[in-house]
């Protein structure tokens, strides 16, 4: 048996978003907490297993309850400042969240498994040199435009809205 493995190189432009705010990183933090709510990683661990004999309806609705107001969950956070110091000891403010919805991240997986790279979604926040509180993320169009698929790129603009959505109340 021969197997032939191949490599292929896709380049694509992507859009970073980066917004400024005159609150202070506890400020915003807090607020995306609020916004976003945090999933429930134990029901999730109990949906994601592939032997559950959970209906989509039941599954649906537990996602359900678990998003915030803004149609998204916080999936995972990382609070990055302990790890991260500058040369001079001081220690940085930062926080990843990674964001998503289960149901929203399944409209485009069904289109094309490979989105599962970019979702669920990457939300930076962290304070700058300057003192200053930045929210940052990659549009979601923009990374997964190269899919060039309408469906996605339909989905993904929604996410787009609802992430500007999110920095927009935050910052």
């Amino acid at each position: 048996m021969t197997t032939v493995n191949s490599m292929t190189n896709v380049n694509f432009t992507t859009t970073c978003v980066i917004v400024s705010s005159e609150k202070s990183f506890e400020q915003v933090t807090s607020a995306i907490e609020t916004i976003v709510s945090q999933a429930d990683n134990a029901l999730l661990r109990q949906l994601k297993r592939l032997d559950t004999n959970k209906s989509f309806d039941q599954v649906k609705n537990a996602v359900e309850s678990m998003v915030g107001k803004s149609g998204l969950t916080i999936l995972v956070d990382f609070e990055l400042g302990g790890l991260l110091t500058s040369q001079s000891g001081k220690r940085n403010k930062s926080k990843l969240y990674i964001i998503g919805n289960p149901l929203i991240a399944n409209q485009m997986f069904e289109q094309n498994p490979g989105v599962g790279l970019y979702v669920p979604l990457r939300l930076f926040v962290y304070e700058d040199f300057d003192g200053k509180t930045r929210v940052t993320y990659d549009k979601p169009s923009s990374l997964l435009g190269q899919f060039q698929n309408e469906e996605i790129l339909k989905v993904a603009q929604m996410l787009d809205q609802k992430l500007e959505n999110v920095v927009t109340m935050v910052a």
